[in-house]
């Protein structure tokens, strides 16, 4: 999965000189987080509504609605925005963009070709990626399993759910410790209870979690 699989592309924009009312109006319109900051066909930031929310005072603050609503509408975007945003290309694999945001401890990415902002992404995309992944939308039987780390065990437990007459909708695995690797499916065609039978009489299996989510529409 790239990041050209899970972007927006042709995100909306907005100039430099327009004023934080009229981004947060846009922003409200089209219920968007996210603007890229236009001139001339170059990107000149990104404004995020975390960013707005930042450099605006909030309004119990003591201000009025009307210094409230002149001091938007006097700041201009150049002011608020996020100048050198962080970059990505279309061919970035997801979870290296996923990294970058959560090293950076940022939300989005803006994605560039040829020196042009044709998308972003942001980690609602990511999210909707993970959940995805781990065939959370499925109905199915949830399988947490701990395996030795070495090569083979990964394929074993598969094995044995394809035997027992499983189909498995998702997958993924993570490190536990430097011994053991921790395995996650979703199995669908099967019951709990043969999914169970199954991983015991395989054995060098650990089944950590079992659960039937199969009334999930």
């Amino acid at each position: 999965m790239l990041v050209k699989h899970l972007m927006t592309p042709d995100p909306i924009s907005i100039s430099a000189d327009s004023s934080a009312a009229e981004a947060g109006d846009l922003m409200g319109e089209k219920k968007i987080r996210h603007l890229l900051v236009m001139e001339e066909g170059k990107l000149q930031g990104l404004l995020t509504r975390s960013s707005l929310g930042r450099a605006l005072p909030g309004r119990g603050t003591g201000l009025t609605r009307f210094e409230y609503n002149y001091l938007t509408a006097n700041t201009p975007i150049r002011d608020v925005m996020i100048p050198d945003p962080l970059l990505c290309s279309e061919d970035m694999p997801a979870e290296e963009a996923a990294r970058i945001m959560n090293e950076n401890r940022i939300s989005s990415l803006v994605v560039l070709e040829n020196d042009y902002p044709v998308g972003i992404i942001t980690d609602t995309d990511i999210f909707e990626a993970m959940l995805e992944l781990l065939g959370a939308r499925r109905n199915g039987i949830r399988v947490t399993a701990h395996l030795e780390n070495k090569p083979g065990e990964l394929a074993k437990l598969s094995q044995v759910m394809a035997q027992a007459g499983g189909n498995i909708t998702a997958i993924g695995a993570w490190e536990i410790d430097a011994a053991t690797t921790g395995a996650l499916m979703k199995v669908e065609n099967i019951s709990a209870k043969k999914v169970r039978e199954a991983l015991e009489s395989a054995g060098g299996i650990k089944l950590a979690d079992l659960r039937d989510l199969s009334y999930k529409g």
